[in-house]
């Protein structure tokens, strides 16, 4: 409805550039000028207010407008009314109403009919007026309408020449164009010679307004985009894809494929790229022609060249077997002595983090109250030409107060209760565990097969314990969160008549007591 009222007002606005000629009216008469176009003080002014904008000194400079040149067509009414016809063409960076731009110069072309109203006639040589009328502006494929108002100076020089300075507020009434204030300067002339004449005997002939077809629609498809490492070719997850277009940015995230899809995406020029551990992808570009090209979707190839490799994995709870969410995964290289902290998807505990290439690497996860193995991997020796991912699967499991939990790589000498921290992995396991919950106090058990007196293996568990409570305390560990006890062969957990049995009863265990 809007669009059909406002083609009648311009049809009927043009249509008096044709009318009757009255007395002292102004002749057909042509202008050049100049024109800045400022839409962001019009979206500041919106969005917050004008006072706050003077106070603050935000109103934007002359430098930072959208300059173009265009047209003006002007003829009497009557003495003290002009009708104008106005053309405008600029390059432009157009800010739309949500806050996004076009990223480069295009060009802007606006039209409008307006009636400028003056409290003089032109027989004085400086003309106020107010002016006030309907446009339309075309920028890359978005048509819009606008109201322009607002007022100027008329300048009469000699031999019919003056000087035309005007300033506009545009109000956008379609949602494809924003408002903005308009500022031009300009040199016209006469084109055509005054004439007095009286008025016409036959009343005025309003001509009919044409209305203007139904624009066309354009078409709409699927844009699907494929993200693939480029030393590999291997599909590459979790790569955060955007599309950037005329009504701005479009973001995704590709899935266990390499692949994401938007869908309905209008027809227009794109740009897509992506971005994956800090690394861009390349970019590509998609043109509107590939709109009308026949099919469901328009694809899109892009590549990623990390010369890192790629640690996949999966946080899984030891007790449950199921996936463990929300962990923050530590991958510590060893080689070069940094780290890097990643949490966990909550959904199904996957993690995806870059390792550096010729690196020893170990991995944990921290968790309150849970305690996590630590594992370890390396890049040493891998061509990166040909192997992008390295996996691991890491399992923590929770350690509540009154838990006891077995730490089976704990090794001692034969009979002795020397540790080998060579092999014995759960040390830096218990030791992590504690710096990352330092209100947990932990009693350490040591326990033994039946081989031996009760009296030798009481006395040897316990020097065993003592030895992990003392390892602990050289790492750091405050002794008061710590006490060892020597169970012996006390509380054997499998049979002690087979050699399997006895090395499971040969164990040490944490037990939370705090």
């Amino acid at each position: 409805m809007k669009r059909i009222i406002f083609i009648i007002i311009l049809g009927c606005l043009v249509s008096q550039l044709f009318a009757q000629t009255s007395e002292d009216k102004k002749p057909p008469s042509l202008v050049f000028h100049v024109f800045y176009n400022d839409i962001k003080s019009a979206q500041l002014m919106r969005t917050t207010s004008l006072k706050n904008m003077l106070n603050n000194g935000q109103w934007n400079k002359i430098g930072e407008m959208q300059m173009g040149i265009g047209f003006n067509y002007l003829k009497g009414i009557s003495k003290k009314i002009d009708a104008v016809a106005t053309l405008d063409g600029s390059s432009t960076d157009y800010l739309f109403e949500n806050g996004s731009t076009n990223g480069s110069s295009k060009f802007l072309l606006d039209v409008n009919a307006a009636l400028n109203i003056k409290l003089f006639a032109d027989n004085h040589k400086l003309v106020p007026y107010f002016t006030g009328g309907a446009g339309l502006s075309t920028y890359q494929g978005k048509t819009g309408f606008f109201i322009p108002i607002g007022g100027g100076l008329q300048f009469n020089l000699f031999n019919e020449a003056f000087v035309l300075a005007n300033i506009q507020y545009r109000r956008a009434i379609s949602p494809s164009i924003n408002d903005h204030f308009y500022y031009s300067l300009g040199v016209g002339t006469n084109i055509g010679k005054k004439k007095k004449t009286k008025a016409p005997a036959e009343p005025v002939r309003i001509i009919e307004p044409v209305i203007v077809a139904a624009e066309v629609k354009m078409p709409v498809k699927n844009i699907m985009i494929k993200v693939s490492d480029e030393q590999t070719g291997l599909s590459l997850s979790s790569v955060e894809v955007v599309i950037n277009g005329p009504d701005g940015k479009i973001i995704g995230l590709s899935d266990a494929n390499g692949l994401v899809i938007f869908n309905s995406v209008q027809a227009a020029d794109y740009t897509v790229s992506g971005v994956l551990h800090g690394i861009e992808t390349s970019i590509q570009t998609i043109a509107i022609s590939s709109f009308y090209v026949p099919g469901q979707e328009v694809p899109v190839s892009i590549s990623h060249n990390d010369p890192r490799f790629t640690l996949v994995g999966r946080v899984k709870n030891k007790s449950t077997q199921t996936p463990e969410g929300n962990v923050t995964v530590s991958v510590v290289n060893t080689t070069q002595n940094s780290t890097i902290n990643q949490q966990n998807q909550s959904n199904d505990g996957t993690f995806s983090i870059p390792l550096e290439a010729a690196g020893d690497f170990t991995i944990s996860g921290k968790k309150s109250g849970y305690i996590s193995n630590i594992g370890k991997v390396s890049t040493k020796g891998l061509n990166r030409s040909t192997t992008l991912y390295v996996n691991l699967e890491l399992e923590i499991e929770e350690a509540k107060v009154g838990q006891s939990i077995v730490l089976n790589n704990i090794y001692f000498e034969v009979g002795k209760a020397d540790l080998n921290t060579t092999f014995s992995s759960d040390l830096d396991k218990l030791i992590q565990f504690l710096k990352d919950n330092p209100d947990t106090r932990l009693e350490i058990q040591g326990h033994t097969d039946n081989m031996g007196s009760l009296t030798l293996n009481a006395k040897l568990s316990q020097a065993r314990a003592n030895s992990v409570v003392q390892h602990l305390i050289n790492n750091g560990i405050e002794y008061t969160r710590l006490s060892g006890i020597g169970l012996g062969q006390s509380l054997p957990v499998a049979s002690n008549t087979t050699v399997e049995g006895r090395a499971k009863n040969r164990r040490v265990v944490m037990k939370v007591i705090q």
